[in-house]
């Protein structure tokens, strides 16, 4: 971990390096804790992929997403708690939120779209969101495992 005395003498780059740095012992060494919840679902991205474009690539590896997401398993896992990776090709984005219809493409271009079937209106994270909270909900039924449902602010959440 880089830290700096001045951060000013640091450089752009070590801002950021500090910044991460920061945020990651935060989540790691302090009290956060998952106590909202009993369940986490997370898409499993290919970081390694997603490098190869060098339009996203060093935003990326600021992000650290990977090394947030080991943190999170190893809570949830330690606090007796269930964390679900979806798949990577499980199509979040392009999946209907409200009816299930799914898009032949979508653009990584397109942040909002409109649904064929149904007319629902979606932007293209709040409804990733909502249908990788679904997907976790369904993997942990098949696991065998209760799962009250809490509604989502969300108008899309099903």
């Amino acid at each position: 971990m880089l830290l700096c005395h001045g951060m000013a003498s640091c450089g752009i780059r070590g801002r950021y390096t500090y910044c991460r740095a920061h945020s990651l012992e935060r989540v790691r060494c302090s009290g956060w804790s998952m106590s909202l919840s009993q369940a986490l679902a997370a898409e499993s991205l290919r970081i390694i992929n997603m490098l190869k474009n060098h339009h996203l690539a060093e935003s990326i590896a600021d992000a650290a997403w990977g090394e947030l997401l080991r943190m999170i398993a190893y809570k949830m896992k330690r606090e007796g708690k269930h964390f679900i990776l979806i798949d990577t090709f499980y199509p979040s984005s392009k999946t209907c939120s409200c009816c299930g219809f799914k898009l032949e493409k979508l653009d990584l271009a397109t942040r909002e779209w409109t649904c064929p079937h149904c007319g629902a209106h979606h932007d293209r994270d709040g409804n990733a969101a909502a249908n990788i909270r679904a997907e976790g909900i369904r993997i942990l039924r098949a696991e065998g495992l209760p799962v009250l449902r809490r509604e989502m602010s969300s108008p899309n959440a099903r």
